[in-house]
């Protein structure tokens, strides 16, 4: 499924087109809401969501405002880059997860507790004047396709000569009607702009509407500033170091601060940019900032699927490596994984049945993750052997990209390995798309016994994947690889000599009833 599409216009939309299962009378697109900042803005004040971003005074000092773009009211810190995943910690933030809130930390010896912050508090730069307004850099994009790029650029860019007189003249292109009549002057003049581009391109009528529906929206003096949660930042005695969009904010916000107090009638700095190109400036910056986040957010290694990678509870993730023996829903996982897979049974289990406290069975827990514990082997033996399911411990195996069915598979894991690997059968080695030269899979522990019930009914290959769902047919993604075939026909060839008579006819009577 493709989460992120730029649409023709220059818009951002989601994208379900080819989301499974596949159905031919209807195609899902949804695009990213629009929204009115100037309304948002004042709605996060009023509720304790947001706060007024203050002037630039340099990095340095920025870094200790707590309204600046680093502020501390987003909930992070400098050192603190990965807050979003890890909303349960101690103090020091080697012991994580909400399953050990309240025990303390074998190292800091501070408990767990919960720090979760607000991703959706945002700060706002704002331009203080009421004559003065930046295009949403959403509908920009859209105004963009309407207009043509080069030719928008020449509006919004303020060109005019002043005359000995003093008097400001516009310079007039036949092409161009509304060249270089500025920021200023496109606000003012919207409706009659967008009317004659409507004029001049009717086969773009449909992104015309879509503009004008979203008319109350088009023009803004306030720029969000989204949480450093999504923008982390880091600081050592010689350098800064942060991601681009904070360099982008740090120049809106330095342009702003130059605009509002180029507007005070007390100013009389010389210095100080004419307001026209403070404006066009700052537009060019917020479209910079606009594409910084498409980017960031789109492609293998972008912000979404980086938060929705996170580290989650009775989860792993080992290399994969062949064994035969095994049946097609099994598999045999590390000493390692299986530890942390199971470290909410193994504490419990050490509190009941070993008489240790909460903390001590943790202790025990977490030192064994370090160096073999040949009690918690037995323990996780003992789990294997008498699990209800009477097969092993259930879990979900997944290799990425999960496009077919069969990505992901429902198994057992029937015993231990003390690698750092994951034996897997050859059987469902096509249905995944792996193969053994350091493809690594995904593990879930299923405790849920309603999930695991409704997983082995459809995700368990020796159950579930013979049959092939689109034809009724057997499935050949699970017959025998080529290589097996192979060695298994020579090894009944070269033996054939040896066989007896009644061991050939045994032999024709089971080729037979196949």
């Amino acid at each position: 499924m493709k989460c992120l599409k730029k649409l023709p216009d220059g818009r951002v939309g989601l994208d379900f087109t080819y989301s499974y299962p596949h159905n031919p009378d209807w195609i899902f697109t949804t695009e990213l809401e629009r929204i009115n900042f100037d309304e948002e803005r004042v709605q996060d004040i009023r509720s304790g969501n947001g706060f007024i971003v203050s002037p630039t005074n340099g990095i340095k000092k920025d870094l200790k405002d707590d309204h600046s773009i680093f502020s501390s009211k987003y909930g992070n810190n400098l050192s603190d880059q990965d807050q979003f995943q890890n909303t349960f910690r101690c103090k020091c933030g080697m012991t994580r997860s909400k399953i050990n809130l309240g025990l303390k930390c074998k190292f800091c010896g501070q408990k767990v507790e919960n720090v979760e912050t607000n991703p959706r508090y945002t700060g706002w730069i704002v331009i203080q004047s009421d004559d003065f307004f930046v295009i949403h850099c959403n509908l920009f994009k859209s105004i963009e396709f309407l207009i043509g790029k080069t030719e928008l650029d020449s509006i919004i860019k303020y060109d005019a000569q002043i005359d000995e007189d003093g008097h400001i003249h516009i310079i007039e292109n036949e092409d161009q009607p509304f060249y270089g009549i500025g920021m200023v002057e496109f606000h003012n003049r919207f409706d009659e702009i967008m009317d004659y581009y409507k004029a001049k391109f009717p086969n773009k009528i449909e992104y015309y509407k879509n503009i004008m529906e979203n008319r109350d929206k088009v023009f803004t003096q306030s720029i969000p500033v989204f949480s450093t949660m999504l923008r982390p930042f880091n600081e050592d005695k010689e350098s800064f170091y942060f991601e681009e969009s904070n360099a982008i904010y740090t120049k809106i916000n330095k342009l702003v601060s130059e605009l509002n107090f180029a507007k005070s009638k007390f100013n009389s700095n010389k210095k100080i940019k004419p307001t026209a190109q403070l404006l066009y400036d700052i537009q060019v910056e917020f479209m910079k900032l606009y594409d910084n986040i498409v980017t960031i957010c789109e492609g293998k290694k972008g912000t979404i699927r980086s938060l929705f990678a996170g580290r989650y509870n009775f989860t792993g993730r080992c290399v994969i490596v062949s064994n035969p023996k095994l049946r097609n829903d099994q598999v045999l996982l590390s000493y390692n994984s299986l530890v942390e897979l199971l470290h909410a049974s193994i504490i419990n289990i050490l509190k009941k049945s070993y008489n240790l406290s909460s903390q001590d069975a943790y202790n025990r827990w977490y030192a064994a993750k370090i160096n073999t514990d040949p009690l918690i082997v037995r323990i996780i033996e003992s789990m294997i052997k008498k699990h209800k399911s009477g097969k092993g411990i259930p879990i979900i195996i997944n290799r990425n990209p999960t496009i077919n069915y069969g990505s992901i598979l429902q198994m057992y894991c029937v015993g231990i390995t003390y690698s750092y690997t994951m034996e897997l059968p050859l059987g469902v080695l096509v249905s995944l798309g792996a193969d053994f030269d350091g493809d690594t899979l995904n593990i879930w522990y299923i405790i849920n016994d309603e999930f695991y019930r409704a997983a082995n009914r459809v995700f368990n290959p020796a159950k579930s994947m013979y049959i092939s769902r689109n034809d009724g047919s057997f499935d050949n993604r699970l017959n025998h690889q080529r290589d097996v075939i192979i060695n298994t026909n020579t090894f009944v060839s070269l033996g054939r000599k040896l066989y007896t008579a009644d061991e050939l006819v045994q032999l024709q009577k089971m080729s037979k009833s196949n």
